[in-house]
């Protein structure tokens, strides 16, 4: 599994945990859900954006240019 997977898989985990977390404080009555609520709105935010910086540097990293493509499915070579 390539890093670009396991950022993706990483962040995706990361907001569902949030979300679940939100979920559950809200359904028990908890006084930091409104608290919680508005991390999980910053959160899913700044996760791709974070995500998107470090697919950034991993490509300058391996000396291509920083604003390159970073996704996947865009390396596939076109036969056009």
């Amino acid at each position: 599994m390539n890093a670009k997977r396991i950022l993706a898989l990483t962040g995706a985990i990361l907001i569902a945990g949030m979300y679940i977390a939100t979920l559950i404080l809200a359904l028990t009555g908890s006084g930091n859900t409104m608290n919680l609520f508005l991390l999980s709105i910053l959160l899913t935010i700044m996760v791709p954006l974070i995500i998107h910086f470090f697919l950034m540097m991993l490509n300058a990293r391996n000396g291509k240019n920083i604003m390159d493509e970073t996704y996947s499915y865009r390396e596939k070579n076109d036969d056009t």
